[in-house]
């Protein structure tokens, strides 16, 4: 009976009632051991009327199987799973071990669930509760998270329950923090008069409310005998300890038979009837007692046997001896069988069923981690980690710890990765592959979490060997190498490679060897250089499919100066990574779309995405990709004249970035507070950020930043500076056919001619505009341009350009820098409106933008859904709120006003030379 929680219960019905009106939330109940959670849970699914009702109970001995709590608590519903789109069927079946397949992107199998409980609650509301959360598997509380996420616009009702001291607490955000506290004197006193009746004396029910502190379980399950032998101890045992002896002690008073069918439930977690009478045979015990144990045991709805309390659980298990229990892992793993969905299980009480080395279970173990790690990353990194402990080998028991370091690596574990890494140190000395394989885990690691040099460090001693005895494996040693490189400001780390590939036989038609080309060809082209490309080249990695190769391809594309092609394969690695819900390739390649849409002035759609880059990076906890992201969302800030955002933004970018020494997001943020500045006409602020450090010497950093900070140099009297920042940038335009390159050297040039020939080169730069696709900059060139006319006296020739300027700035929503054309328009004679016109896209939120374009896109509801890691019916509320926003009707009409907003400035075929005299 629930007493003294009526607060409570009203406060997670009062959700009900608000899911059955459209909306959804999410509840953390959280409290010691006994305080009530479960009873909460109870009575909130017995009041919940015309609800749809799905529940689990997470145990500790399921804590390691992948989805093992999300298969509870949808094990109901699952013949409901063809509901769904394929693909996200096919997810879910998979994890479940109904089907054979490749292992699903976790964020996919969250985003089958969403769907799957969103179509459920169609028909009627859905509560799903899951007790013990803190004994979920990883796998399935990353599905649970990321559910809790995405209620807002869902007649779902999800409550999460746990202990508050078992593990860091469960933050949601968004979720409704419940806590259960301690029962107060009178409720506690009702509760124990309601159990006991008038059996204790005052004095005893004062003894007994005083030793249990409230406690509700305390209060019910403290034996009689406890009480009367006298006052508890001055120093109690933890509450959690005391109520287990308590359990403890009754289970003792059972025969041996009845204690031994406890263990075996006890080992299992939970188990199903038929398991249960097979293993009671080969543990010595008697099914047949079962249902003399029910004061201790329920059967849930799915047949399955569990214990009333986990306490009672732990009381069980841990009070048994070391021998009773491999006994009982003996017999449940004879009578678990060897489908595909029991095999882990199985292997797993094999495991635990020996005290010391054992090959031949480990070689087990190893085949059941082998088949997990399509399943769950988790379960596969468990599996591994108990094999290296039964290893007889060394090197054996070291590619174990291994395999389970970079599976817990997979599975968002970096703790875990960690201690499994430290267990191979202790091996001592490694054999030339398994150092390499280590290395690499760590390098990847560091990368992603730490500091990009440390990674480069740990890399470059691999190069040599593996180019040369494996050159099979450069392609992902390379990508990691040249990103490490990339980001921890050491171009020479990609050029010693390329040294190397040099001298590889690249003769081949495959897409290894064209990669490889590809890449040694863009440093070609850098060093002013022929390509070296094979006719077919480019034709070979069009035709690639694997996302991270794509997004590799497409970035040493946009290398070699062919950034349409290489916008075609960014595009397809951002399908396909979304395909097949792999987050973490999602993240990488928005980052080439958000420079791509802030490079072409479409500042919105670059904030949207960087604003899913960001969200996805944050869940799935890379970092430094987070950190990335956010200084994009700075840079676009402050080009569209969002100065406070901008500043915040970059600052806590910076507060990240400098210690882990990100370079590039280092530098992308001070652009942003550069960019503010110069707007504003603030130069010798602007200059300071701009400015980058003595030591920086990366060329493709160096190429976005020096027109800026040429720019700023000048207009703050530092010539000279400015004078040895253009020469790099013109010997870089010289070797690449790209006209917007040439176009930003001709500007800068323009700002250090002499007055009377600086008008050729502004032209020059004008012209070569023409043919690129970026209109912030063709702006800005005709504002420096109408600028110098004006200050020539010329201000009748001024005015076309800063008109040109300005309107292209408000139609991009550049506010400051609209705002500096307006003031030289009226210093050059013409008066025009301050404030900008209002484009579609200002109107809506990041994620609305994403929407639209993916409307624009063609792309039905349950498409949209997939690819944004949401619901169809949240994607279905969206669209009526940005119709409602943009006084729209139709999807037709819609469509239209974004193709028409998004459509692209004029961009003219561009053949020419890269050796003309223009670009010197």
């Amino acid at each position: 009976m629930l007493v003294g929680r009526e607060k409570e219960l009203a406060a997670v019905a009062a959700l009900l009632e608000q899911a059955r009106a459209g909306q959804g939330a999410a509840v953390i109940v959280h409290g010691e051991p006994g305080i009530g959670k479960t009873v909460l849970l109870d009575s909130l699914a017995s009041e919940a009327a015309g609800v749809r009702v799905l529940r689990a109970t997470s145990v500790p001995q399921e804590s390691e199987f992948g989805y093992a709590t999300l298969h509870q608590l949808l094990l109901p519903v699952l013949g409901e799973v063809d509901r769904l789109p394929e693909p996200l069927a096919a997810a879910l079946r998979v994890v479940f071990g109904l089907a054979a397949g490749s292992v699903p992107d976790p964020f996919l199998v969250g985003l089958a669930t969403l769907s799957l409980l969103s179509d459920l609650a169609g028909d009627r509301p859905v509560l799903c509760s899951v007790d013990d959360v803190h004994w979920t598997d990883q796998p399935s509380m990353g599905v649970l998270e990321f559910v809790a996420r995405r209620l807002d616009t869902e007649p779902i009702v999800l409550v999460l329950a746990s202990r508050t001291d078992e593990r860091p607490p469960l933050v949601v955000p968004g979720a409704l923090d419940l806590p259960l506290r301690a029962l107060d004197r009178e409720a506690a006193g009702r509760l124990l008069l309601e159990r006991t009746g008038s059996r204790l004396s005052s004095a005893e029910r004062d003894v007994v409310l005083d030793a249990t502190a409230g406690n509700p379980l305390a209060i019910i399950e403290l034996p009689a005998e406890v009480i009367r032998d006298g006052v508890p101890p001055s120093t109690p045992l933890l509450l959690a300890d005391r109520l287990r002896a308590a359990f403890r002690a009754r289970v003792e008073q059972l025969t041996r038979p009845r204690q031994r069918l406890l263990l075996l439930i006890a080992t299992a977690g939970q188990l199903r009837r038929a398991v249960l009478a097979r293993a009671a045979d080969e543990f010595g015990s008697a099914a047949g007692e079962l249902d003399a144990l029910d004061e201790f045991v329920v059967e849930t709805d799915a047949a399955t046997i569990a214990f009333r309390h986990p306490l009672i659980c732990s009381a069980v298990y841990h009070g048994a001896t070391a021998s009773d229990r491999r006994d009982a892992h003996r017999a449940l793993a004879a009578a678990t069988g060897t489908a595909a969905d029991e095999i882990e299980r199985r292997a797993w009480h094999l495991g635990q069923s020996v005290d010391g080395p054992d090959e031949e279970i480990a070689e087990q173990l190893d085949r059941a981690a082998d088949g997990t790690a399509r399943v769950s990353s988790a379960t596969s990194a468990a599996l591994f980690a108990r094999a290296g402990e039964l290893s007889t080998d060394g090197p054996r028991r070291s590619r174990r710890f291994y395999r389970s370091a970079a599976a817990w690596w997979n599975a968002g574990d970096l703790d875990r990765a960690g201690r499994m890494l430290e267990l191979i140190d202790r091996e001592g000395r490694l054999g030339e592959s398994m150092h390499r394989d280590v290395t690499w885990l760590r390098a990847s690691m560091e990368l992603h979490t730490g500091m990009p040099a440390d990674a480069v460090a740990m890399l470059r001693p691999l190069i040599p060997a593996v180019l040369e005895t494996e050159p099979r494996q450069a392609i992902p040693l390379l990508m990691l190498f040249g990103e490490a490189g990339y980001h921890a400001n050491m171009p020479t780390a990609s050029s010693e490679i390329v040294e190397i590939a040099e001298q590889l036989p690249l003769t081949g038609t495959d897409s290894h060897d064209a990669l490889l080309r590809l890449f040694r060809g863009a440093f070609r082209v850098r060093a002013g250089k022929p390509d070296g490309l094979a006719p077919a080249d480019k034709e070979i990695v069009a035709g690639l499919t694997d996302p991270a190769l794509l997004c590799w391809a497409s970035g040493i594309l946009w290398g070699l100066g062919d950034r349409e092609l290489g916008r075609q394969l960014n595009r397809a690695a951002v399908r396909n990574a979304r395909r097949v819900g792999a987050a973490g390739l999602v993240v990488w390649a928005l980052e080439r779309v958000v420079s791509d849409d802030i490079a072409g002035g479409r500042f919105r759609s670059a904030e949207a995405s960087a604003e899913e880059g960001y969200r996805l990076a944050e869940e799935i906890g890379q970092s430094n990709a987070s950190c990335w992201h956010r200084s994009a969302l700075a840079l676009a800030a402050a080009l569209r004249g969002q100065e406070q955002r901008a500043r915040d933004l970059a600052y806590e970018v910076l507060a990240e970035a400098v210690p882990r020494r990100l370079v590039d997001i280092i530098l992308t943020a001070r652009r942003a507070l550069g960019l503010l500045d110069l707007a504003a006409g603030r130069a010798d602020a602007a200059l300071a950020n701009l400015q980058p450090p003595g030591d920086f010497d990366h060329p493709g950093m160096l190429l976005v930043q020096t027109p800026d900070l040429i720019e700023a140099a000048v207009q703050a009297g530092k010539t000279e500076l400015a004078v040895r920042a253009l020469e790099p940038l013109v010997r870089r335009t010289a070797s690449a056919n790209s006209p917007e390159l040439g176009a930003l050297a001709a500007r800068c040039q323009a700002l250090l001619a002499a007055p009377d020939s600086a008008a050729d080169d502004f032209r020059r730069a004008l012209a070569l505009h023409e043919y690129g696709d970026q209109p912030m900059e063709f702006a800005r060139t005709q504002l420096l341009f109408g600028e110098y006319l004006r200050r020539r006296r010329r201000k009748a020739e001024a005015r076309p350009p800063l008109r040109a300027a300005f309107e292209t700035f408000r139609s991009l929503g550049a506010t400051a820098w609209a705002e500096r054309a307006r003031r030289e328009l009226r210093a050059a004679g013409e008066m025009v409106e301050s404030a900008p016109e209002l484009i579609l896209t200002d109107k809506l939120t990041p994620q609305e933008i994403r929407i639209v374009e993916a409307v624009a896109a063609g792309l039905t509801n349950r498409e949209i859904a997939a690819q944004m890691f949401l619901s169809a019916r949240t994607v279905d509320y969206h669209l009526r709120k940005i119709f409602d926003k943009l006084k729209m009707r139709s999807r037709g009409e819609l469509i239209r006003a974004a193709l028409t907003e998004r459509a692209a400035p004029r961009s003219a075929q561009f053949t020419g030379d890269p050796a003309d005299p223009k670009y010197a």
